[in-house]
């Protein structure tokens, strides 16, 4: 059994605003020292609320991925995927890091973003 966090997530989002969206930007930005994410590929493991996919979204990212074992934190995800009017370069799944059938089935990405 496991701590279901996609309640938190869900409680998160009640709070979501472009403040937030700015601050995942400038950490993710900040921290691979890059501008935008343009051309780049981005996997988040774990997207939690999905703030960081998003965020991943309006720097530019050609392909986003978006997986949580948490179905709660799925309907997060899907919430913000929605907000940005549902992108085709956007995939989100219930899954988990430590299903090899899951993850053998992902392609490869040029960012790898996990946080917790």
């Amino acid at each position: 059994m496991t701590f279901s966090f996609g309640k938190n997530w869900q409680n998160f989002l009640k709070s979501f605003n472009d403040d937030r969206v700015k601050t995942a930007e400038l950490s993710i930005t900040e921290f691979l020292q890059l501008r935008s994410l343009q051309g780049k590929s981005f996997l988040d493991i774990g997207c939690g609320s999905g703030l960081f996919s998003y965020a991943a979204f309006n720097l530019g990212a050609k392909q986003i991925v978006s997986f949580n074992l948490d179905p709660f934190s799925v309907e997060c995800c899907n919430y913000l995927h929605k907000k940005a009017d549902s992108p085709n370069n956007w995939d989100i799944y219930e899954g988990s890091i430590l299903d090899y059938n899951f993850i053998s089935k992902l392609s490869k990405f040029d960012i790898v973003y996990s946080w917790g």
